[in-house]
């Protein structure tokens, strides 16, 4: 591990440390699962707020790793709603063995219960960071997610889903993939 991406955990250790305290409601911890990588999240949403924060560690036995650290504001409006999003940016810090790169990505995330049965619901997320966002070896990084899940209880959900992770490296070239395709896992509220 290159000093650079021991300074950007060391970053991201800060910025979790100093985040946890400001969040004062429920969050979620995600795990998702494939043959060659698996992915832990964590996310909390500050109680009346809308602030909500986000950390992830995606890790691919063949490729490398991936820290992501994210800000974002979410829809706080009362009432059972059927659509609940989030627009932010997240730091991604990838450490391979033939590169290190980083950047700050656009996006966000959704959740959609569908309204005849509010138990299964679509859930995904993107961000772009482009060239100017982008930092190390790393011309452009896009990360995205997109799955199908199903709430056994109120408080779990089983899903199957669909990432893509692509880092475009400085001097041009195919896109470096990361941990993409196919994966299954499960998300527990709290």
């Amino acid at each position: 591990m290159t000093a650079v991406v021991k300074k950007t955990l060391a970053v991201l250790g800060l910025g979790a440390a100093l985040a946890v305290p400001a969040v004062q409601a429920g969050g979620s911890l995600d795990l998702s699962l494939s043959n060659d990588d698996f992915r832990f999240a964590w996310d909390a949403t500050q109680a009346n707020s809308g602030m909500h924060v986000n950390l992830a560690w995606l890790h691919n036995e063949d490729d490398g790793d991936m820290l992501e650290a994210g800000l974002h504001v979410v829809d706080v409006r009362p009432g059972k709603r059927n659509l609940y999003i989030g627009i932010g940016a997240k730091l991604h810090a990838v450490d391979t063995d033939w590169f290190d790169a980083g950047g700050v990505g656009v996006g966000g995330f959704f959740r959609y219960a569908f309204p005849a049965n509010r138990d299964v619901s679509l859930a995904g997320y993107g961000y772009y960071a482009p060239s100017v966002l982008s930092f190390l070896d790393a011309d452009n990084i896009i990360n995205a997610d997109l799955r199908l899940q199903y709430s056994m209880i109120p408080t779990a959900r089983l899903f199957v889903g669909y990432r893509y992770v692509g880092i475009r490296l400085d001097g041009g070239g195919s896109r470096y993939e990361l941990g993409d395709g196919l994966h299954a896992g499960l998300s527990i509220d709290f």
